[in-house]
């Protein structure tokens, strides 16, 4: 049997949406024999090369021959002729029977979607700030993701027909796969202790407003000035000017152990506290007193800390070129990275020996975007092949067991031990729990990341777990961990090797304990192969750094990255649940006991996220205002009350003066021309908290006085049963006895773990500065 996992499987790809063939080139990096049409038409540029990579091209008619099929791939309501064990994966532009958005066809234009969602509103620093609510992006956010999403529930799904030998149908939502990428931008919570919920910032004296506001207007019509009142406004996550002219960004206040040694070797730690800044745990309720000046809890420092921190960065990164930024910088265990253009990042050496990408052909492409231990080593991807008619696909079916029905949720029953933190790694573990699995999540009693990553952003990342406190330095509870992993499918963490190590969680040690459990592994640069950033840490700003979106977003003065963890971090974890449940059903066919190691990185993420762009360098105007790469009349417009976008085939300025967003829309409906209101992400939410389309809906949940809202999870939709509510978050900590008794132990065990200090209280109750 050949040790890439879906070998055998049998794909008839019958997508044109960018979604439908990016599932099918998924499937294909990783062994499936996938068929599609030989058309070339589809993105009209040299990304066919890519999205048809390893696929077997045959004339439109054979995509009828669906005999031999596992699965299917189609869009909108096309209808095929289906076996009951075959699996149908439906492109969608909203999910049937959608009042609001069912008139969007699947294949519907993506800057659409974008408007709708969010994506030109909330994804610039400083944009709202400087005048400019409104910037256009050229990123397929939406159709990213809804193909890695539609490959998630397509590797469940599969996994479960080993067990019933029964098929299924999914809708993959293109809206709903932009939802699940805006988690972090709509989430709100109510409930928290003081010191763990969200503050403003402390407003500005007058007289610092008036220099304020002066500041803005010089910063809307100057790019190095914009770049400076970044610095000012986040100066842990923005790039920096080195001595060769290049911009390094180096993420120095997300962590509090990273933070402290990049300032103490970059010799400024002492003037810092000399300033009147402190390093105080932000899990204490004193640390509320010196909210704002606080580097432990960096996000919260107001301007002039945050001022005085740019300052000193500026001066110092100056001194050297980006590249040896990067390298010492990482090297003392600091997320940095050179900016870099797509272009750059393509050819770059150590990106192509990781194999994050690659040569086909005789141009370069994107690589893998995850891997498994079990397969290696991979064979190198290849170009399409054709096929004539009735070659293709002659292996005999793929192995299918006998159990009587599906499950409503496809990993019902599978055990999931979450080691993460921040972002990525949360979102892997909860969309696992979301197809059905119970998840339990470990945290740290002294965390490094600041309350934002931890219980604001935990809202959403939390849904569905159990959650403990847990300190695995003590004996016991180490003892706890591991009676946890002996019985987890899957452990997911978003640690370097040699963190992996010291928890005892690497795939060896972990093997040991479970032979049949998953490493799913979450990092920052690793590739199918070793490379020189192997351990490099980072975060998604790092990622878009490195592989050009930043530049992309902004421009070579002012760098900027695309909005906060829609781009790359998200789209990591999901990734990450892509390789997960591609580990489960190669370890259900192989029927030999043994786990697997499963990985995908951000760097990885970020480069799938430019999949259209890897054969051209963007155009100058590729972001702005109203740049699209498109018609003159295929843009932004604004209009008395709002902003619309609009698919016209010339300017439609002068046909628009005047009108509201309401008339505009019925004006160009009158004309056929497709044109949508833009939408901030709160104003979606906002809509449809009150106004729920079955599409988008936006739930509040109380839950121990805790009362989060989030969106609904309608990207995953198995035969037609969309979900209606989405699973709330506990408060941290507050499962421990539930979690004690998973694994034989008594409430009078979980005192005397409390007591002991190997477990925590909830919400760090116990903390300490």
């Amino acid at each position: 049997m050949s040790q890439l996992p879906y070998a055998e499987l049998r794909i008839v790809e019958a997508s044109a949406t960018l979604s439908g063939r990016l599932v099918g080139l998924l499937f294909a990096d990783q062994g499936a024999q996938v068929r599609c049409s030989n058309g070339h038409a589809r993105t009209g540029n040299e990304a066919d090369a890519y999205l048809d990579r390893g696929k077997q091209l045959v004339p439109l008619a054979a995509l009828a021959e669906t005999d031999d099929a596992d699965v299917l791939i189609v869009d909108g309501d096309a209808r095929m002729p289906r076996r009951p064990s075959q699996i149908v994966l439906r492109i969608m532009a909203a999910l049937p029977g959608d009042e609001d958005y069912g008139h969007l066809p699947a294949n519907c234009s993506e800057d659409l979607l974008s408007a709708t969602l969010g994506f030109f509103t909330d994804m610039a620093l400083t944009g709202p700030a400087l005048g400019r609510p409104v910037i256009y992006s050229p990123l397929p956010v939406s159709s990213v993701y809804t193909g890695v999403n539609g490959a998630v529930a397509l590797g469940a799904a599969l996994a479960q027909r080993l067990r019933t030998g029964i098929g299924c149908e999914i809708a993959a939502s293109r809206l709903a796969g932009g939802l699940s990428a805006i988690g972090a931008l709509a989430v709100t919570n109510a409930g928290l202790p003081p010191h763990l919920a969200p503050s403003p910032r402390a407003p500005l004296s007058a007289e610092k407003q008036a220099q304020f506001t002066a500041i803005l207007g010089e910063a809307a019509s100057d790019e190095s000035r914009r770049s400076w009142l970044e610095h000012r406004m986040i100066p842990f996550g923005v790039p920096y000017r080195a001595a060769d002219g290049r911009m390094v960004i180096l993420i120095n206040g997300v962590n509090r152990l990273a933070t402290r040694r990049l300032y103490k070797a970059l010799g400024i730690w002492d003037q810092l506290l000399a300033a009147g800044l402190v390093d105080i745990s932000p899990y204490t309720p004193e640390s509320l007193a010196v909210r704002g000046r606080n580097l432990a809890d960096s996000p919260t420092l107001d301007f002039a800390s945050a001022s005085l921190v740019a300052e000193l960065l500026e001066e110092i990164i100056a001194t050297k070129p980006a590249a040896e930024w990067e390298r010492e910088l990482c090297g003392l265990g600091v997320a940095a990275a050179k900016v870099m253009s797509l272009q750059e990042w393509l050819n770059d050496d150590e990106a192509r020996r990781a194999g994050l990408t690659t040569t086909v052909g005789d141009r370069p492409q994107l690589g893998r975007a995850a891997w498994l231990a079990s397969a290696r080593p991979y064979p190198p991807l290849a170009a399409h092949a054709d096929h004539a008619i009735g070659d293709a696909h002659n292996t005999a079916a793929s192995p299918i067991g006998a159990s009587p029905e599906n499950t409503a949720r496809p990993l019902q029953g599978r055990i999931v031990v979450d080691l993460t933190n921040v972002i990525a790694g949360p979102n892997c573990a909860r969309m696992l729990g979301e197809l059905g699995a119970t998840v339990y999540r470990i945290e740290q009693p002294d965390p490094s990341h600041p309350p934002i990553a931890m219980t604001i952003w935990g809202a959403e990342a939390g849904a569905g777990k159990q959650s403990i406190i847990l300190d695995i330095l003590k004996p016991e509870g180490q003892a706890v961990l591991h009676a946890l992993l002996a019985r987890a499918d899957f452990v997911v963490a978003n640690k370097s090797d040699a963190q992996c190590q010291r928890l005892g969680i690497a795939a060896e040690s972990l093997h040991a304990l479970n032979p049949r459990a998953i490493l799913v592994q979450l990092t920052a640069h690793h590739g199918e192969r070793m490379g020189a950033r192997h351990d490099y840490p980072g975060y998604d700003p790092t990622g878009q750094a490195i592989t050009g979106i930043m530049l992309r977003f902004g421009t070579a003065q002012c760098p900027t990255y695309h909005g906060l963890a829609s781009c790359v971090d998200y789209l990591t974890g999901y990734l990450a649940a892509w390789s997960a449940v591609t580990a489960l059903y190669a370890r259900e066919r192989r029927s030999d006991g043994h786990g697997d190691w499963a990985q995908t990185s951000l760097t990885a993420a970020a480069s799938l996220m430019q999949l259209l762009f890897q054969f051209e360098e963007p155009p100058a105007s590729a972001c702005g205002p109203h740049a699209t790469g498109t018609t003159a009349g295929c843009r932004t417009y604004r209009v008395t009350d709002g902003w619309i976008f609009a698919m016209g085939d010339s300017d439609l300025t002068a046909l628009l003066q005047g009108h509201t967003v309401a008339s505009a829309l019925a004006t160009l409906a009158e004309r056929s021309i497709q044109a949508i209101r833009v939408n901030t992400v709160r104003e979606l939410a906002a809509r449809h908290r009150t106004q729920p389309s079955r599409t988008i809906h936006f739930q509040a949940i109380d839950q121990d006085g805790w009362r989060t809202e989030c969106f609904v999870p309608t990207w995953f939709c198995f035969d037609g049963a969309v979900p209606e509510s989405r699973q709330p978050a506990v408060r941290i900590g507050s499962s421990a006895d539930a979690v004690l008794r998973s694994i034989g132990m008594s409430a009078l065990a979980l005192e005397q773990l409390e007591a002991g200090g190997a477990v925590g209280r909830p919400e760090w109750a116990n903390a300490t500065r």
